[in-house]
């Protein structure tokens, strides 16, 4: 059996002579049914096998195409879904979503904030004098995620470099000559800036692109105009030098006049303080007696102003301590006049209390005149002995009393021995509505 390698190198052909190979894939091609064995095709058992192979590889496919069907979209991305048969657009957030690809085809569109900067983000301008210079821009830019549908069929691929730039190039162009290349250079960068990045946040808001910040970062200028630049720079600072060098020159000067002055009028203090030194010598050997009864004088009155101050202090320690006395003797006073006032007020109280108590008294008296008794055998001691006899007027009782003593009998009946059982009080009950009578 002949053996045919596919994957060979293709001979060398010669030129004008068609390929061998073509022939010889056919001829292989043609000897494969008698090379594969005989199988029972037309047995149960064969066609089983068969069915279920078919079954393995739809479901295999199946599968496969499932797992197609699961579309991914990137955070910081909004996928676009196509209809691949109506041509309707959604948009489709970051996340996986089901979208056959024999349905819908995806495109991811970045809506995260991204930076233009690089060779895109450099423009060549021209100035308010005519030169051309080289400005760095870098924008931070967006696409609008709420336009994204409208704008898609104008949107192209790289809006970046297709879009964003021209559109920052033109507006830079336009607002760069009204500034002069010095002031940009030293401070209307910013500006120039803000006017370019307003005219072209317009511009872009047309097709569904915000522009958040616009920044210019390096000016070049042509090495020509950097050169007289340059030069001017030098001779500016050739006549700030020049300029330094006169005032220094003028401070010495200035500074060799004041020393000068200075030194005279040193000489002329010292010679005044020699001579003022000798004056005050000879004025104070003159004065010397006169310092010396000055000073006396002042021994004097100083010793009569301590006599005046201890005689001061005397009669504020007298006045201070009559004072004392005084407010001490008030206190007392006060003190006194609010003890008695109290006293008078407790007694007059008191007074009010036991007038109170006697009408109370009076009136439970009126009410219950067995009271009196009762109230003057508990005042009695217990030595006094207490005789108990029934609700008597006054000659019966006193009739009673002379009965029992002419029958030699005690005047009073003996009370009752008291029961030593702990359960008893050990007080005698009384009966209620009894007389007590001393003996």
């Amino acid at each position: 059996m002949e053996r045919i390698d596919l994957d060979s190198p293709e001979p060398e052909k010669p030129e004008g002579r068609r390929p061998e190979w073509p022939r010889a894939l056919r001829d292989a091609l043609a000897r494969v049914p008698r090379m594969a064995p005989r199988i029972p095709w037309k047995s149960p058992s064969a066609r089983r096998a068969l069915l279920l192979l078919v079954l393995v590889l739809a479901a295999i496919a199946a599968w496969r195409e499932t797992r197609k069907s699961f579309r991914s979209v990137a955070p910081g991305f909004v996928g676009v879904g196509a209809n691949r048969f109506t041509g309707t657009l959604e948009t489709l957030e970051p996340g996986t979503h089901f979208r056959p690809p024999a349905l819908y085809e995806i495109h991811p569109v970045r809506v995260s904030d991204q930076i233009l900067s690089g060779e895109e983000g450099q423009f060549q301008v021209t100035t308010k004098e005519g030169v051309l210079a080289r400005v760095g821009v870098q924008a931070r830019w967006a696409i609008d995620r709420k336009r994204l549908l409208s704008q898609w069929a104008a949107l192209p691929p790289r809006p970046d470099v297709e879009l964003v730039a021209p559109v920052l190039f033109a507006a830079f162009r336009a607002a760069a000559p009204r500034y002069e290349v010095g002031k940009l250079i030293s401070e209307k960068r910013e500006e120039l800036a803000t006017v370019a990045g307003v005219e072209a946040r317009k511009r872009l808001a047309d097709s569904g692109i915000v522009l958040k910040e616009v920044l210019i970062g390096d000016l070049v200028l042509p090495p020509e105009f950097e050169k007289g630049r340059l030069a001017m720079v030098d001779e500016v600072q050739s006549t700030e030098r020049l300029d330094v060098t006169l005032k220094k020159k003028a401070k010495e000067v200035e500074e060799t006049r004041l020393t000068a002055e200075a030194q005279k009028a040193r000489q002329i203090q010292e010679a005044e303080a020699a001579a003022a030194q000798r004056v005050i010598a000879a004025r104070g050997e003159a004065d010397a007696m006169r310092h010396v009864l000055a000073l006396k004088e002042k021994q004097i009155k100083q010793k009569k102003l301590e006599a005046e101050a201890e005689r001061q202090t005397v009669v504020q320690r007298a006045q201070a301590a009559a004072e004392a006395s005084r407010i001490q003797s008030q206190a007392e006073a006060d003190r006194r006049r609010q003890m008695a006032d109290a006293e008078a007020y407790a007694t007059r109280v008191q007074s009010e209390a036991d007038f109170e108590g006697l009408e109370r008294e009076a009136v439970l008296i009126t009410a219950n005149p067995l009271l009196i008794p009762k109230t003057f055998a508990d005042r009695l001691s217990d030595r006094v002995q207490v005789i108990l006899t029934p609700s008597i007027e006054g000659d019966a009782f006193t009739g009673e009393v002379y009965k029992r003593v002419l029958a030699g009998q005690p005047a009073a009946a003996p009370a009752p021995a008291p029961d030593k059982s702990p359960a008893d009080p050990p007080a005698t009950k009384k009966p209620k509505n009894a007389k007590r009578r001393t003996s």
